[in-house]
């Protein structure tokens, strides 16, 4: 990996020709804008301060600072390289912002000052243009490198600063994507793993028919089955579907296991209003309580057992309840609770919305057994959860 400090990508506006991303190789748009910014910030003000004050009251003229501002570019141009060849080394830049930076300061003065007193000596220059005796007129000369030396270590923070904050951004942009798509991967195994929980229940339906002898109630079972299947497996919905269609497909598998029971099964479905019908929710994220409910339910009990979906709006959430006659037992709770369907809906509801989602099974008033799956917001779906 090059150690040179260098960005996902570098943002302008406008497009650049390629003999500026020559000029500066990396964190173009940050080195450009960063040193014209600085440089031009420093003549507008100085600027004003001449115009203000008037060129013969102050220290320097307008001629002074436009040489200066367009020498310390190019000086600062050269810090910037030098940066970008120590990379993100800490105390290589901290070096760079010392040492050569205080010979680029001294430099940048001298430079500006011969021009200005070309032919004349610049110590002489400096001694007639601002007034003063010869002793001093190096004392002034250090004090103006001195300040010049002030403005490009500022400079160089604030570059670095810049720098480290985009970087850090984009870092953290590029965790949280990564993040994400790990969690959606998850996601989308723990539905596909649903498929060949479903097969493996819905072949124990037809065997059972079998078994029994009613050969003609399994061939419409299987039939029934595969039209089934080949709906749920070429759903191209995503991984999120509407309360509405994700009961349509529960119905139908309801109406595919009355095949099994014809005078023990009844099933009930409400659905709240529009809102709740329109609410998106996890693909087959219902299943496998139905699934538990005919398993645990219906399966063993000799007498008629209904079940009930019901899907309503309760504080701002979606609560989809699942119910059906019966009792859960001590024994039969820890094997209710612990199969492939219900451990699916947990890490399911725990990918998509953290701890905002949640699944209670327990017994409810007149003997029934009741399922809920409370869903947040859509909005939710991803959430950062403070771990």
């Amino acid at each position: 990996m090059d150690s040179r400090i260098i960005l996902a990508s570098d943002r302008f506006s406008f497009a650049l020709s390629p003999f500026w991303y020559r000029i500066f190789p990396v964190n173009i748009d940050l080195a450009i804008k960063s040193i014209f910014g600085v440089w031009a910030g420093y003549f507008v003000v100085n600027s004003l301060r001449v115009v203000l004050w008037g060129a013969s009251d102050h220290l320097h003229t307008l001629e002074d600072y436009l040489v200066t501002a367009i020498i310390s570019v190019t000086v600062t141009w050269a810090l910037y390289r030098l940066l970008a060849v120590i990379g993100e080394r800490p105390a290589g830049a901290v070096f760079i912002l010392t040492i050569p930076t205080i010979f680029m300061a001294t430099g940048t003065v001298y430079l500006t000052n011969l021009i200005l007193a070309y032919p004349m000596p610049v110590l002489d220059y400096i001694s007639i243009a601002h007034g003063i005796s010869p002793n001093s007129a190096l004392s002034h000369f250090s004090d103006m490198a001195f300040v010049n030396y002030l403005i490009l270590v500022g400079w160089g923070g604030l570059y670095l600063a810049m720098v480290n904050s985009r970087n850090s951004q984009v870092a953290l942009t590029h965790r949280q994507n990564l993040e994400r798509a790990n969690r959606e991967s998850e996601m989308r195994a723990l539905r596909y793993q649903l498929n060949p929980h479903f097969v493996f229940n819905a072949l124990n339906s037809v065997s059972s028919l079998v078994i029994d002898s009613k050969n003609e109630q399994a061939g419409q079972l299987v039939d029934s089955l595969a039209d089934y299947m080949r709906w749920v497996l070429q759903d191209d919905s995503g991984d999120l579907i509407t309360v509405e269609r994700e009961i349509a497909q529960q119905v139908r598998y309801l109406e595919i296991e009355q095949v099994r029971f014809p005078d023990r099964m009844k099933f009930d479905v409400h659905i709240e209003d529009d809102v709740v019908r329109e609410w998106k929710i996890p693909v087959l994220i219902v299943q496998p309580l139905i699934e538990n409910a005919i398993k645990y339910g219906v399966a063993r009990s000799s007498a008629p057992v209904c079940i009930a979906i019901c899907a309503t709006r309760e504080a701002g959430r979606l609560k989809l309840v699942v119910a059906n006659d019966g009792r859960m037992m001590a024994v039969a709770s820890k094997t209710y609770g612990t199969g492939t369907g219900l451990a699916n809906i947990r890490e399911r509801l725990q990918g998509f919305y953290g701890p905002e989602a949640a699944l209670f099974i327990g017994n409810g008033s007149g003997d029934r057994v009741v399922a809920t799956i409370i869903i947040p917001d859509e909005k939710q779906m991803f959430s950062d959860s403070v771990r």
